[in-house]
């Protein structure tokens, strides 16, 4: 397999550090550094090994898992110091991947890359698994938060063992699953020049949801005036008219009589006659 696999360190830090003394790390409780329990079937090698490598770090004893240390050097303080960091590793493994890479006499060099060598041997067919799920996957009535966050989770696997997804196609694999009502944003996105990354078409995405969720609002509410206008006839303040149903009180006969005609005056002036 392609060292690639395991996350690598980009320096040495930790190495030529002072290590603190094997009563100080007696007393620490590893899980409040390592707040993750590696378990092969959550794909969290990498989280695991980036909190516990920082932790070796901290307290200056990353020469006990690289690299081995002389039998020479050796002495009882470091053999108290290395107990612990076995003890750390497999406190903090699930009883699985515990049951695997438990050996008696080892030494935590040893332990430290019988655990990697493991997820080295998973990685690709992960990566196969990991690859087919994330091209699958399809926005339907997801938000696009919800959306993005499931496709970054499965793009972080994917780097965490060594097949990390280029920004372009993370961009390309989220539009393509989005949800219809969204395809006009497509070639707005794609035409950007620089191009979009993940998070900001993430975040140009959630604009537009929020721009949908506002229109929507607006117009339930136009629909809801509309229809109570309806309703009263056109006129919102006309008085609700209580006649029976079928009842018509403007129904009847309207009589006119003929009257002679007379011009303007000439009933006046014929009353003075």
């Amino acid at each position: 397999m392609a060292p690639s696999s395991i996350p690598s360190d980009s320096s040495d830090d930790g190495l030529d550090a002072v290590p603190v003394s094997a009563s100080q790390i007696q007393t620490l409780s590893i899980r409040h550094h390592v707040p993750v329990i590696l378990d092969l079937d959550k794909g969290n090698f990498g989280q695991w090994h980036h909190f516990f490598d920082s932790t070796l770090g901290k307290f200056g004893i990353k020469s006990h898992v690289r690299p081995m240390t002389p039998d020479d050097e050796r002495d009882g303080e470091w053999r108290m110091v290395d107990s612990c960091v076995i003890n750390w590793i497999l406190a903090t493994v699930s009883k699985g991947v515990f049951d695997i890479v438990h050996r008696d006499r080892h030494d935590a060099f040893t332990l430290w890359h019988v655990v990697e060598g493991l997820f080295q041997d998973i990685e690709m067919q992960r990566a196969v698994y990991l690859e087919a799920e994330l091209h699958s996957v399809v926005q339907g009535d997801l938000s696009i938060n919800d959306y993005c966050t499931k496709l970054k989770r499965i793009a972080d696997q994917l780097r965490d063992i060594g097949h990390a997804v280029s920004e372009p196609s993370q961009v390309l694999n989220l539009l393509r699953g989005l949800n219809p009502k969204f395809r006009y944003v497509k070639p707005v996105i794609t035409s950007k020049s620089p191009p979009h990354t993940f998070q900001s078409t993430r975040s140009f995405l959630i604009l537009e949801e929020l721009s949908f969720q506002h229109d929507a609002t607006v117009e339930a509410g136009q629909a809801l005036t509309a229809s109570h206008g309806a309703n009263n006839g056109g006129n919102s303040n006309a008085p609700s008219v209580p006649w029976a149903t079928g009842y018509n009180p403007w129904q009847g006969m309207v009589q006119a009589w003929s009257m002679p005609f007379c011009a303007p005056g000439e009933a006046l002036a014929t009353r003075h006659i």
